[in-house]
């Protein structure tokens, strides 16, 4: 088994805080954890929770470099086939607890689309299995860290994976006490305006659309968010559609934009009409920029908007949106969210610290 700085102790207490209080795991209910290579400790800490809370744990396993062995291998074909049994396995389960796998998300992320597309030709037949079968399900954030990933960041793993734990333990009524205020205040407003010393002053439209808060329980049969079954890990944001005709000003980010293969830092957005008219980036800018090329009608346009909740992350990679504080504005398509923008590109700045006005109401982030 792979060693890991976080004790024995930490992974149970983690363990059981999902499954209780993300998952309310109860008795006799079929519980299956995926594991990998680099989170084999996690699965094992998950299993053993599971069944002292008196559920019945399964953990398939899949092995790093037997996975990027058969990639090589040209054996594409047969890694993003739908397995039969482990389907039917699926179909009896309860609960699911997700870490992510493969561990080398930049070798992933290098990856041409089409072949990308044939490994995980699987994924809506998996989730239109776990519909059927009523599953409620978590995605961990602590199967992220990873030596290459770590090293494009350049980020210490520690200190990424303590505040992913920290974080993942937040409890979901204490995010919820938070941000049903929050949402209720989006839906209403017609104008939210972002503020601060940084430069930083631009007003965004709202349109009574709904906003999503996410706390970190599952959401099941959701025809608007079909995969919300399944809850990211740590929670803790308030996301809502824009208005897509709708921005003015300027909106200078001091917290990084991480992209599966690499990192973006510095991003300024200016905004005139309803859309993105210049963009700069001090380091990265070229990920932001091979997306926009190609992201066709909207990708001009506002996205959504995020604003985060949670106490224990502070530009934590992958889960930047979620500090508390923070206020993501992004451009391009926004359908996942309730809006109308088609667009295949999304990109996105972040201000954490700034002053917030719905209608000239201030927000309490």
């Amino acid at each position: 088994m792979p060693s890991s700085p976080v004790s024995d102790e930490v992974r149970s207490r983690l363990a059981r805080s999902v499954l209780t209080r993300n998952l309310r795991v109860r008795p006799g209910e079929r519980v299956i954890v995926e594991a990998w290579t680099h989170t084999l400790p996690w699965a094992v800490a998950f299993a053993r929770e599971a069944r002292r809370l008196g559920a019945l744990p399964l953990v398939p396993y899949d092995d790093e470099s037997a996975y990027w062995d058969s990639v090589d291998a040209g054996e594409i074909g047969v890694l993003g086939k739908a397995a039969p049994h482990e389907w039917a396995a699926l179909a009896r389960a309860d609960v699911y607890v997700h870490m992510w796998g493969p561990g080398d998300r930049v070798r992933i992320d290098a990856l041409p689309p089409a072949k990308l597309n044939r490994l995980f030709a699987f994924n809506e037949s998996w989730y239109s299995t776990a519909r059927k079968a009523g599953v409620r399900g978590v995605r961990l954030e602590l199967g992220r860290p990873f030596p290459t990933l770590e090293r494009a960041y350049g980020v210490d793993a520690d200190t990424w994976t303590d505040q992913l734990v920290r974080a993942t333990i937040v409890e979901p009524r204490v995010l919820e006490r938070t941000a049903t205020p929050i949402a209720r205040a989006l839906e209403r407003g017609k104008r939210l305006r972002i503020r601060n010393d940084d430069g930083t002053d631009v007003t965004v439209g709202l349109v009574h659309r709904k906003a999503v808060p996410q706390v970190g329980r599952p959401r099941l049969n959701d025809p608007v968010r079909p995969y919300d079954l399944l809850a990211n890990l740590p929670a803790g944001a308030v996301r809502v559609a824009l208005d897509e005709s709708a921005a003015d000003g300027t909106l200078v980010a001091n917290r990084t934009c991480y992209y599966d293969g690499g990192k973006a830092t510095g991003a300024v957005f200016h905004f005139r009409g309803g859309k993105l008219t210049e963009f700069e980036f001090a380091q990265g800018g070229e990920r932001f920029e091979q997306g926009y090329r190609s992201g066709g009608k909207g990708r001009d346009r506002p996205g959504f908007l995020a604003i985060g909740l949670n106490p224990e992350l502070h530009d934590t990679p992958q889960v930047e949106d979620l500090e508390r504080g923070a206020v993501m504005v992004s451009v391009g398509g926004n359908r996942f969210w309730g809006g109308k923008n088609a667009s295949p590109f999304f990109g996105w700045a972040i201000n954490a610290g700034a002053s917030v006005e719905v209608d000239g109401r201030p927000l309490p982030v």
